[in-house]
């Protein structure tokens, strides 16, 4: 019922003839859509700002898969990202928004992205197929919708939108929401890759030495004000100039990268593992005193030690020498990798595949030379 603007009824013939007459035109019905616009673009706007603060690549993720998660149940969800370095993709997977260990074929990647490099819209899955042809292996997923995310830089990767699990095909709505948010989240994408690409390593995807340096000096500055404990580890691969002329440089970079990975999955979250240049590495390993030092260090070594690679048809191996030196907030860190660098010099000098944990003073200092001899040590 229409109100006058006392809140009474509106009786004026001339009104109820000119809202029926707009009722007619179907100008009500329009108004009402542009409402609705309205509302989502608010929404979009309020989410697209809530996105792109977010820190990292996972919570991005979790945040789309959230707001996905208020409208539908996809039967699966893949974002698959491509690095502005380096060959390999991330993939995150979801069936039913669960996580899941499947992925995407690489060559499947590649026709999809060839053709949204010619065509960057958001596209139904039957209208690629009938343009490109099949995807064999990306059909058993029961794709409907494809999003690329485009960059300043060009396409950082796509996300695959499976058929809904309650419901029939996604409205235009729906579909206009997810793809105005992937559009914000390939900006965020852009900027988190970036930054991740100024701060690694591009062979191992370790932290480079600037960041190392940093991160330690923050960590000095923590021990200091709290009291806490922590250590660096130094360690290189032993022999490697003999491992690169016996197997080759491409299997010295895969040693290198698996070397890597290993470090990565041995040490804890918060620790910080970096690539120093060459076949030298360095962690920052958090609250820990001495003992647990070396315990840190001789869990890395044994895990190097039992690592096996396979390179060009062969089953590959390497072993590294670790030196140990725990912070001290009142000593400069380039002297504390000084020290940390002498131990691992011992570890080296006294048979290699061995931890040297770095003492100050002169009985330190003695026993680092009977650690990089230990014919010193005999009578």
């Amino acid at each position: 019922m229409l109100e006058d603007r006392h809140g009474g009824a509106a009786t004026s013939p001339d009104v109820v003839s000119q809202y029926n007459r707009l009722n007619q035109l179907g100008a009500i019905d329009n108004l009402e859509a542009l409402r609705l616009e309205n509302r989502e673009l608010d929404r979009l706007v309020t989410d697209a700002a809530a996105l792109v603060a977010l820190p990292s690549v996972p919570l991005m993720l979790d945040f789309v898969i959230d707001k996905a998660l208020e409208r539908f149940v996809p039967t699966f969800l893949a974002f698959v990202i491509e690095p502005p370095r380096g060959n390999r993709l991330s993939q995150f997977c979801y069936r039913n928004l669960k996580p899941s260990d499947e992925t995407i074929p690489l060559d499947c990647y590649r026709r999809i992205k060839s053709r949204f490099l010619s065509k960057p819209f958001t596209e139904r899955f039957d209208t690629i197929l009938a343009e490109t042809g099949e995807y064999p292996e990306l059909e058993a997923f029961s794709p409907e919708l494809v999003f690329p995310m485009r960059g300043i830089d060009g396409l950082y990767g796509i996300v695959v939108l499976g058929e809904k699990v309650v419901g029939d095909e996604y409205s235009e709505v729906e579909t206009m929401y997810l793809d105005r948010l992937t559009r914000f989240l390939a900006v965020g994408l852009q900027n988190g890759l970036h930054h991740q690409s100024s701060i690694t390593d591009a062979k191992t995807g370790l932290y480079n030495h600037e960041f190392f340096m940093r991160r330690l000096a923050e960590e000095q500055a923590r021990c200091s004000r709290s009291g806490a404990q922590a250590c660096i580890l130094m360690l290189d691969v032993d022999r490697f100039k003999r491992f690169n002329d016996s197997h080759g440089h491409l299997a010295g970079d895969a040693a290198l990268e698996a070397l890597a990975a290993t470090l990565k999955s041995t040490m804890r979250t918060g620790d910080a593992v970096g690539r120093f240049g060459g076949e030298e590495f360095c962690v920052l390993a958090l609250d820990c005193d001495a003992r647990g030092a070396m315990d840190a260090a001789e869990r890395v070594r044994r895990s190097v030690e039992s690592l096996r690679f396979s390179y060009d048809g062969q089953e590959l191996s390497i072993t590294v020498s670790l030196g140990i030196r725990m912070l001290d907030p009142g000593i400069d860190p380039k002297d504390l990798l000084d020290d940390a660098d002498k131990a691992l010099y011992a570890s080296k000098s006294g048979g290699r595949n061995r931890s040297t944990l770095f003492r100050p003073g002169l009985l330190g200092r003695a026993e680092l030379l009977r650690a990089a001899d230990p014919n010193l040590c005999r009578p």
